[in-house]
């Protein structure tokens, strides 16, 4: 039986690595945090097993050469946790980004994927709109960054919210910053820890995957705009592609199904168009 991520102990990342990375970044600045990357996403490559055969699995499901795929996924992962960090450290400059939608509308719900790095959009909007932004993600990711945070006084326009604890007031307060032109993100593509049976079957490359029915949920419950979005690397530069979804019918139970299979095919096009920067490395397929 295949493990699902939350299955998985977490590896390069958690406090004492941000601490690492941070002192070494201010002390010998980025190239020799890529360099230490490097050598750690080839160790973790060598040593997370369960990682490797799950990267393995995906590359020949959508028909890429498992092993050499595998190595470029790993090392790319490495790379985009060094930006990540630096967008922590609001050094990003914005100048590395290119827009495909020029405008970031207010008050909008981004459903995200774990294609290319999401996380450093905070970078951007901090720059440039100086808008609130709402992120949702696993509890242990939200505790380490924010604790991380706290130590340094990194001041960033953003709250972190546990993906596994949506209650009642969280739903009222989320949809009160919406209305007010704050932005919200949540992955449409990891299914929870505290839903597992809470999926739907998605079309991918030809087959049927489970994905979380919450997120799609979740957003239309806000009724505010819904786009999806990916911040994939290109060379040494950002692009940004939005699409937003349309295809609202009378019957809110038609108007999910639409959004099931736009965000399906939004899915698999980019990854098609960014194989190497799907940054899962669990086994997408299974639905044990």
């Amino acid at each position: 039986m295949s493990k699902k991520w939350f299955q998985l102990a977490e590896r390069g990342a958690g406090e004492k690595r941000l601490l690492f990375s941070y002192w070494t970044y201010r002390m010998l600045g980025e190239r020799a945090l890529k360099f230490i990357a490097f050598f750690v996403s080839l160790s973790v490559w060598l040593t997370a097993k369960e990682r490797r055969r799950a990267s393995f699995k995906f590359y020949k499901f959508i028909n890429k050469p498992p092993f050499m795929s595998s190595i470029k996924q790993f090392l790319n992962y490495g790379n985009s946790l060094v930006d990540k960090f630096i967008s922590y450290t609001g050094d990003l400059d914005p100048e590395i980004f290119i827009l495909s939608n020029p405008e970031i509308y207010k008050g909008s719900f981004f459903i995200t994927t774990h294609i290319g790095n999401i996380e450093i959009m905070r970078s951007l909007i901090d720059k440039l709109q100086g808008r609130r932004v709402n992120i949702f993600l696993q509890a242990n990711a939200c505790k380490v960054f924010n604790s991380f945070l706290n130590q340094f006084a990194v001041k960033v326009n953003a709250e972190v919210f546990p993906v596994e604890d949506i209650s009642l007031d969280t739903s009222i307060m989320i949809s009160e910053r919406l209305k007010n032109g704050e932005l919200v993100f949540m992955a449409g593509d990891r299914v929870s820890a505290q839903n597992t049976n809470m999926v739907y079957e998605g079309d991918f490359f030809g087959e049927k995957i489970p994905l979380p029915l919450g997120t799609l949920k979740f957003a239309l419950l806000m009724e505010s705009p819904i786009y999806f979005i990916v911040f994939a690397k290109e060379g040494k530069k950002y692009r940004i592609s939005t699409r937003k979804f349309e295809s609202y019918r009378e019957n809110k139970k038609d108007t999910l199904e639409e959004l099931k299979k736009e965000y399906s095919k939004f899915l698999e096009e980019y990854t098609s168009k960014y194989p190497y920067q799907f940054y899962h490395f669990y086994d997408i397929t299974s639905r044990d």
